[in-house]
């Protein structure tokens, strides 16, 4: 098991963001969403945000930024860095149904939001329904000592094929 602590890291040329993704995490994420579609659930301050959208990503970010009051950061980082993302200032268990109903696809969906495992589970079943048929599904927080709820649900679905520090990662046919 891993602790991750909160620190602050530049996604680019530029001011620091807070986050708790390591380097490897952050180049891995950088990789899977190089111009692909991507569906963010979980931004907190925006610092996968940036990097998927620097990274050549669409990205549309789910958070109803309550937990940590950041929405106002994240703007001001999406504006620091020139990056566009589309925001759904809204819980998931409402914008995931919702994106199926529009018939939204994904090549990657990004898993970084509520924690406990009833949320891990619902993210995921409703991801699986968004992520095109070689689209790639990445959950952050696997193994991480204070979010036991992460890894309960991805293991309760399928234990990840491969992780990359507490990044699980699910490729095209994995899921």
């Amino acid at each position: 098991m891993m602790r991750l602590p909160w620190r602050d890291l530049a996604p680019g040329v530029g001011p620091a963001i807070s986050t708790s993704l390591t380097e490897a995490e952050t180049d891995e994420l950088r990789r899977l969403a190089k111009d692909k579609d991507v569906l963010e659930v979980g931004s907190a301050f925006g610092y996968s945000a940036v990097v998927m959208a620097l990274a050549g990503g669409r990205v549309t970010a789910v958070d109803p930024h309550t937990w940590l009051n950041s929405y106002g950061q994240m703007v001001a980082n999406l504006s620091y860095y020139q990056v566009t993302v589309g925001i759904l200032r809204e819980d998931s268990r409402a914008a995931l149904p919702r994106l199926v109903e529009e018939s939204r696809t994904f090549d990657l969906v990004w898993i970084d939001g509520d924690h406990a495992a009833a949320m891990v589970a619902h993210d995921v079943e409703w991801a699986r329904k968004l992520l095109r048929e070689d689209g790639t599904l990445a959950c952050h927080d696997y193994d991480e000592d204070t979010c036991p709820g992460v890894r309960e649900a991805l293991d309760a679905w399928a234990p990840p094929p491969r992780l990359i520090d507490t990044m699980a990662i699910y490729g095209p046919g994995e899921w």
